[in-house]
């Protein structure tokens, strides 16, 4: 000890340095140190539950993700039926009102022929009437005093007929 002294060195005031910084380390430890580790490891416990509460939402959200996508891959395929159903419907739909204006395109013509073939046959008779009567006429005035009327529209219907 006395060649501490001899070098300018106290011993006990480096004891009391000692003891102070042990003092001053338990102090800190004490006030300082424990609360920032206790703040630290709740913190860490906090980020790790954190990171696992999002670990969690991602794996939920892959499986909605994936669920969502086999929705939409049922739905695509229920939408393609339902489009096939629909275009089978509307052709045969189509082939059935076809069928049913083909009938009614020849009940028309038909018709149509029917009445046609009755005013042919009215223009015709008025035609033949108008034609006998100006024969008539025309072999009254020829004739007229030597032969009877009757016996002339007689003779001409009678020609009429045979030519018919």
């Amino acid at each position: 000890m006395e060649g501490l002294s001899k070098l300018g060195i106290d011993p006990i005031a480096i004891l009391v340095y000692i003891i102070n910084t042990g003092v001053l380390l338990a102090v800190l430890v004490y006030v300082l140190y424990k609360p920032v580790l206790k703040f630290l490891d709740e913190r860490r416990d906090k980020i790790q539950s954190s990171v696992d509460e999002a670990v969690l939402l991602k794996d939920e959200l892959e499986k909605k993700s994936a669920e969502a996508k086999e929705a939409e891959a049922r739905f695509e395929e229920l939408l393609k039926k339902e489009t096939e159903n629909l275009r089978k419907f509307s052709e045969q739909r189509r082939s059935e009102l076809e069928a049913e204006m083909a009938v009614a395109r020849t009940d028309m013509l038909r018709k149509a022929g029917e009445e046609i073939e009755a005013r042919k046959n009215e223009l015709i008779k008025d035609v033949e009437d108008n034609i006998l009567g100006l024969i008539k006429k025309i072999v009254l005035d020829i004739v007229r005093n030597k032969v009877p009327e009757e016996v002339v529209a007689e003779s001409i219907s009678d020609a009429w007929k045979q030519y018919k």
